[in-house]
């Protein structure tokens, strides 16, 4: 399908500030080494890590001890009995050599459940709590009256334990170790909308994220749904109850002969609008008109009395013999598939004469003249 759709709405936003373990994915070249010595030996120790990786079994146990710990402590490493062996976090981290770093603290997670987008994040980054002072006798006092505090949705806690990348800010991949149970909402403002190009297998995400202030501006791309253009246009036909007129096999609508306006017959096309346009799984985007979609006749008798219209429509000059025929022959090109029988000049120019009822328009003129004259 070669005519162009996109799909666009606006995605509604939410914003929570909460207590957790976010890890941050980084470059950690120092700890690549430790987790491939483990790989190649079935595990790893104190003192195998300061011989072969340090080259000092006695004078470097400490340093060893200490990669051992921090290796440890990001969950790329476990202990089995006396040995140190990789997780799948440390497989991972060997494939991609980035190492996921945790931090605890307290977060302000924006967050959508649109269909469209693969991860529901859209922004993180680290919260200041107000201190207690702050909160009783300070600026912060008629604030912290009005926090508010829930358990986040269902869909933003189905991502802890899942390593995501936000769909704004940097391209850097986060998982999310835990969330605490209860976080204040927020109330967010500014607006993001989303724009799926099908055609081109693109999706844009932009707006304000977090206010027009104190907020920051959006424009990204995302992986785009899977779902082919052929398919969506399906879907989209099939919600209007024209999907059984669609040939796909020639890619053209088949419609009605009197359905069908004068600039839609001599173009072979129309424009579709799609008033709520639903995706199964995608959910429902804002109304939107599909120009450019090549039409033809549903029956036979419509192409006869559209080939007849397109005749007609060309007698713009004088209908000499040589004109008539290749204006016959392009009325009828577009209903190869039907037998056109179309009026010889003389019959055209009798009946056309026949319905003049005052005086005679110039199409009847160059008929009648050009078949009084033998042209």
């Amino acid at each position: 399908m070669n005519t162009r759709i996109i799909l666009e709405r606006s995605v509604k936003v939410g914003c929570w500030r909460v207590v957790g373990r976010i890890a941050k994915a980084g470059k950690r070249t120092e700890l690549v080494p430790v987790l491939l010595r483990a790989e190649e030996n079935d595990g790893t120790n104190v003192r195998d890590l300061a011989e072969y990786l340090l080259f000092e079994p006695k004078t470097r146990r400490v340093v060893a001890e200490r990669l051992l710990g921090i290796v440890e402590a990001y969950g790329l490493l476990e202990k089995r009995d006396r040995s140190f062996v990789l997780t799948e976090a440390g497989q991972q981290a060997i494939k991609t050599e980035q190492v996921f770093v945790p931090e605890n603290g307290a977060w302000t997670i924006w967050a959508s459940d649109d269909p469209a987008l693969l991860s529901p994040v859209l922004g993180i980054e680290p919260w200041n709590e107000p201190s207690a002072h702050d909160e009783i006798v300070g600026m912060k006092r008629k604030s912290a009256e009005g926090r508010r505090y829930e358990a986040p949705p269902d869909w933003l806690q189905a991502i802890i334990g899942t390593t995501v990348t936000p769909a704004t800010g940097n391209a850097a991949r986060i998982r999310i170790d835990h969330l605490d149970k209860e976080a204040e909402k927020v109330d967010t403002h500014g607006s993001l909308r989303l724009r799926w190009n099908v055609g081109d297998g693109r999706l844009q995400l932009s707006g304000t994220l977090g206010g027009e202030r104190e907020g920051r501006q959006v424009k990204t791309e995302l992986e785009a749904p899977d779902m082919s253009a052929d398919r969506v246009w399906c879907k989209l036909l099939e919600n209007e109850g024209l999907l059984n007129q669609w040939d796909e096999e020639r890619e053209v609508l088949c419609v009605p002969f009197g359905e069908t306006g004068d600039a839609e017959r001599e173009a072979m096309s129309c424009a579709l609008e799609f008033k709520s346009p639903v995706l199964p799984g995608y959910g429902t985007f804002e109304a939107l008109t599909v120009a450019g979609v090549a039409i033809t006749a549903e029956s036979e008798h419509d192409a006869q009395s559209w080939s007849k219209w397109r005749l007609n429509a060309r007698v713009r000059d004088y209908a000499t013999s040589e004109r008539y025929a290749v204006w016959c022959a392009e009325a009828a090109a577009p209903f190869g598939r039907f037998e056109i029988e179309l009026p010889a000049r003389a019959d055209l120019a009798r009946a056309s004469w026949m319905q003049v009822a005052n005086r005679p328009d110039p199409r009847v003129w160059h008929l009648v003249a050009a078949e009084d004259w033998n042209l």
